[in-house]
């Protein structure tokens, strides 16, 4: 980042976009003044690439590629400190889930795309069992991300400890689970839920 020049323009800003992130959130990007408190209290900002006020700069300036494209977004802890000390009340652990969610749609050139993997693995897995599955969690994350002996070792030991089952049984209110998986896919078609 540093030395890098920014060049803005009607072409390189997308207020869309920016719009489209403040109504998922239902925080408005523009009460920021950059005063650097939500940097100041974030736990995970020395792994964020951008820290938060960076980010919302980015957004201000319509530069949403370069938020999509970079690791902090999926860094954040959603522990709303930033949110807790924003003197203007800038719900930017709000605006930090639109953007993953936004992310997540864009299947883009995301640098967390194995956080992305296991998201939506973890979430077919409560689809289809109604619980989480660990070992079949592993087991297909470590296929579809190319790392096929990952945690070979670490298997069987959990295995004879108790602490992963080999075997799993759905969740008896599998129906009502799937219910809620329907409203909430009813939610985002009319644009009510992020």
């Amino acid at each position: 980042m540093k030395h890098s020049t920014m060049r803005l323009s009607i072409e390189t800003m997308n207020l869309d976009f920016v719009k489209k992130v403040e109504a998922l959130s239902g925080s408005s990007v523009r009460r920021c003044f950059q005063c650097g408190k939500c940097s100041a209290g974030c736990p995970m900002r020395s792994f964020m690439e951008h820290p938060p006020n960076r980010i919302v700069r980015f957004l201000q300036l319509g530069q949403y590629e370069r938020v999509l494209a970079g690791r902090s977004i999926w860094y954040c802890a959603s522990c709303e400190t930033c949110t807790t000390r924003c003197p203007n009340k800038v719900d930017l652990a709000a605006i930090m889930d639109a953007l993953r969610k936004c992310s997540w749609d864009a299947k883009g050139p995301s640098k967390e795309s194995y956080v992305q993997l296991a998201n939506r693995l973890f979430i077919d897995n409560i689809r289809t069992y109604g619980r989480q599955y660990e070992m079949r969690l592993a087991a297909v994350f470590n296929v579809k991300s190319g790392q096929f002996l990952k945690d070979l070792m670490l298997g069987p030991k959990l295995i004879t400890k108790g602490k992963l089952k080999v075997f799993h049984q759905k969740n008896k209110n599998l129906a009502e689970i799937e219910q809620i998986f329907k409203r909430i896919e009813e939610l985002r078609k009319k644009g009510e839920a992020p």
